[in-house]
């Protein structure tokens, strides 16, 4: 299957992928996920830091994906937080982990929220992916863009197609057995193997956000993390 032909027979259900976090998996998630990534972590909190500070008192703060929130947790009393994500457990734990945060349990494709109305939006662990096609993903930026303020900030932590065989050969894929298979010849689309199935993903060029993002925004910056990580940060949305 190549990245065209996913495209054009469209055959990814975005909501497949909330099926695999079950109660069993979300157990697992932060030490799976949370745990043995602190590198990656402290990274992501630094700029979240820098942000925030940007953004004044309070700023609206919405985290799409958000997991577990974690990131939110980080940060309980720096922002008015909104998490959004379609796994009821990863969201039973989330409310645990940040009781001041609200949360919203949404298909990423369908949400909508009130255009110009909110300080920071962000996607960590490229959870975009499972929407499963460029033109949804591409929809979901655009969809994020307009619900920023004027002055408003968008973090997405990006995974382009070079990085994958680079997870394949770090000491965690080692360790646990998980595994990325591309599933076409410029691995746009590739599958993600661990404890809880096959997660089917979808990777966009990075091209492609910042073409998104051009003229919109007064500073956008694309930082490598040395692992596979690309952290897009777009600031002051004019």
């Amino acid at each position: 299957m190549t990245s065209e032909t996913s495209e054009a027979s469209d055959p990814i259900d975005p909501r497949a992928g909330a099926a695999l976090y079950s109660e069993a998996y979300a157990a697992r998630y932060a030490e799976l996920y949370i745990a043995p990534w602190q590198r990656k972590h402290r990274l992501d909190a630094a700029n979240l830091s820098r942000i925030l500070d940007e953004l004044g008192p309070r700023p609206w703060w919405v985290d799409l994906a958000c997991g577990q929130a974690w990131h939110f947790s980080a940060f309980p009393e720096r922002a008015r937080q909104l998490g959004v994500d379609l796994s009821a457990a990863q969201l039973a734990r989330a409310r645990q982990n940040a009781p001041r945060a609200s949360f919203l349990q949404a298909d990423l494709c369908e949400l909508e929220l009130p255009s110009r109305s909110i300080d920071l939006v962000t996607n960590f662990w490229a959870g975009y992916c499972y929407l499963g096609t460029s033109a949804r993903i591409a929809g979901l930026v655009e969809r994020a863009i307009g619900w920023l303020a004027d002055g408003g900030a968008l973090y997405f932590e990006i995974l382009v197609p070079r990085d994958l065989e680079t997870f394949n050969q770090s000491r965690y894929a080692s360790r646990t057995g998980f595994a990325v298979t591309p599933l076409g010849d410029d691995t746009c689309d590739w599958q993600y193997d661990d404890v809880a199935g096959r997660h089917i993903m979808h990777s966009p060029p990075l091209d492609m956000f910042l073409d998104l993002l051009a003229g919109k925004f007064r500073s956008v910056e694309a930082t490598h993390d040395g692992g596979f990580m690309i952290h897009l940060i777009a600031r002051d949305r004019c």
